[in-house]
């Protein structure tokens, strides 16, 4: 209800009155998701949050400009494995319960371009500003230059929505911006060869939407302009060496993140293939160790869900 999935009500109302009926298949999967979602947010999220991500975002002219860059891939990885996390243990333990949400979360970060990036990126609120103020406005339905205004209005309020602040309003700007061009540029050349696209097209989403962050993440605009300016005029690469050493748990976390992050869906699928085959005893094991595996990693109490302070 609070942070998604935002389950329309033809989709979920019609449920409540059903029997209750839990397949062998919807109880493994539950598990799963409940599994890979505790383990997203208590462990990858909240200790690459606590232990680096925080010291950044706090005092940014105190580091590198590479320290800086890594923060930003740091929060990257952090909001994506909170939100996701939350929605899958949400969507898990509606299926432990009976009832069956739609996927939330569609692996982002693969994205090829900023529109497909809000096809996969918490799905349920897209879809709902898609559905309720792009073509509530009109959509596509008015001509090109009415489509363009659409879609940055849509995307303006997107940022609005989050908070009453200027850095939000610039987030969800840029990414209006950023789908205005794409849609620009495929109604003015619609036969960019696939492979270019499929070469620069993630490089160039998954950078915007880092670069993004910075404003979605950063407390006031002072914090945005110091950890802009210690990138671009304060990179010294040279510490790179020191920089891993020092932080080797946090490199570790964040390349284990967005290593099972890039992994194909049907690795995902044999997974949740492999736990539903598992006797209840084996489940319950499997949930013990995950249960363990939080304890042991996390430095502090666990952090509050970010997207409950919107």
């Amino acid at each position: 209800m609070v942070a998604g999935p935002i389950v329309r009500a033809a989709d979920f109302l019609p449920q409540i009155h059903k029997p209750l009926h839990i397949t062998r298949e919807d109880f493994g999967r539950g598990v799963f998701l409940f599994c890979i979602g505790l383990f997203k947010k208590a462990v990858i999220s909240d200790y690459i949050s606590v232990n680096f991500v925080e010291r950044i975002f706090d005092s940014p002219q105190q580091y590198t400009g590479l320290e800086n860059l890594m923060g930003v891939y740091g929060y990257a990885l952090q909001i994506y494995c909170d939100f996701s996390g939350y929605s899958d243990m949400a969507i898990g333990i509606g299926l432990l319960l009976g009832f069956t949400f739609p996927i939330n979360f569609d692996s982002p970060y693969q994205s090829l371009s900023v529109t497909e990036f809000w096809r996969r990126w918490h799905i349920s609120l897209s879809t709902w500003l898609r559905d309720y103020l792009y073509i509530s406005l009109g959509g596509n339905r008015k001509g090109r230059l009415r489509t363009y205004f659409n879609l940055m209005l849509t995307m303006l309020l997107g940022g609005m929505w989050h908070g009453a602040a200027t850095r939000f309003i610039i987030w969800g700007g840029l990414h209006g911006l950023a789908l205005t061009v794409e849609r620009l540029w495929k109604d003015l050349f619609p036969g960019i060869p696939g492979r270019l696209r499929k070469v620069l097209g993630g490089l160039w989403t998954f950078h915007f939407v880092c670069f993004c962050w910075i404003f979605f993440r950063a407390e006031n605009m002072e914090t945005i302009r110091s950890m802009l300016y210690q990138i671009v005029f304060d990179f010294r690469p040279e510490v790179l060496g020191e920089f891993l050493e020092g932080y080797a748990p946090v490199v570790f976390w964040m390349t284990l993140g967005y290593a099972l992050h890039l992994l194909p869906r049907t690795w995902e699928q044999g997974a949740q293939r492999v736990v539903t085959e598992l006797p209840l005893i084996g489940k319950a094991v499997l949930l013990t160790l995950f249960i363990a595996l939080v304890m042991q990693v996390k430095s502090s109490d666990v952090q509050p869900f970010i997207y409950f302070q919107f």
